[in-house]
């Protein structure tokens, strides 16, 4: 009987369904994470896009005229944030002429000074709402 007694104080506790203690575990499980702590390599500061330059915006417009193969002249509304769309600034888009209220309105997406992409004009766009201007 001693000798049994002896062996069980050897051996590694155990729970009653033969696993190691949560305390082991836990001390295991500290470990590794605290691996994972301590990395250098951190991802720069988030710095949001700002709005595009007169030159981009113009860029951008002659672009987005061409994909919508609009011709002649060109009426443009003033750059606004926007929280949908492939950008987080656009500026609306339509072919300049008498009928003008019955062509198509399209998006023109900017990302800082970067063109990113055109879309036809949603209700949530507000381009009939905005002054237009004639674009050059």
């Amino acid at each position: 009987m001693y000798l049994r007694y002896q062996l069980a104080r050897r051996l590694p506790r155990r729970s009653a369904f033969g696993r190691p203690s949560l305390a082991a575990l836990s001390a295991v499980l500290t470990l590794l994470l605290a691996g994972c702590a301590s990395s250098a390599n951190l991802p720069p500061a988030y710095q949001p896009p700002r709005a595009p330059s007169t030159k981009a915006v113009q860029e951008g417009v002659k672009k987005g005229a061409a994909e919508a193969k609009l011709t002649g002249e060109l009426e443009t509304t003033a750059v606004r944030p926007t929280d949908h769309g492939p950008g987080s600034y656009f500026v609306c888009l339509r072919q300049r002429g008498p009928s003008a209220g019955r062509r198509p309105a399209y998006s023109v997406f900017f990302d800082d000074d970067a063109y990113k992409g055109l879309q036809i004009s949603v209700i949530l766009d507000a381009c009939e709402a905005q002054p237009w201007v004639p674009f050059s």
